[in-house]
């Protein structure tokens, strides 16, 4: 192998482990190397190197490879609530960030935490919020389903204080 005579096969890059080399018809070098996530991938060497390319791509396709639940429905449960709490320019922020809701530093640290958290999802159910007012945290959480969830928001808590 090419790569072996070079000196570069079998050592580490970030997230890549080096395989061999491929050359290329344009006369670039490229390695063909193993990323974390079990994924082969080619890349230029020059920009391996470099640090300009650390993994397959699988970060910026899955959100956080090493959890393996990007796109469930868990996942975007987490996704939209702290996207709600802390993107002004989501549709929603108003209603939340914009009124004080936060999440937990433990939820904002990544996914897994929320997973560990709020375990699996149940079917016909999202992420509520016991206390309305109250913040994003495992003590105030839990999957609820609609009728729920009607019953505890903002109008509702209204409606039930005495005039």
């Amino acid at each position: 192998m090419v790569s072996r005579i070079l000196g570069f096969g079998g050592q580490r890059f970030n997230r890549l482990l080096v395989l061999d080399c491929n050359p290329h018809a344009d006369k670039s070098r490229k390695w063909r190397c193993l990323c974390d996530c079990g994924r082969e991938t080619v890349a230029l060497a020059d920009n391996i190197m470099r640090g300009l390319t650390k993994g397959c791509g699988c970060r910026v396709k899955q959100g956080n490879f090493v959890h393996g639940m990007y796109g469930t429905r868990e996942y975007r449960s987490w996704n939209m609530l702290v996207q709600r709490c802390t993107n002004p320019a989501n549709d929603r922020w108003a209603q939340y960030g914009g009124r004080g809701i936060q999440v937990c530093q433990r939820w904002l640290e990544g996914f897994a935490n929320f997973y560990a958290d709020m375990g699996s999802r149940p079917p016909g159910t999202s992420i509520d919020r016991i206390d309305v007012d109250g913040n994003y945290e495992p003590g105030n959480c839990r999957w609820a389903d609609a009728k729920t969830q009607a019953r505890n928001t903002q109008r509702a808590a209204k409606r039930d204080i005495p005039q």
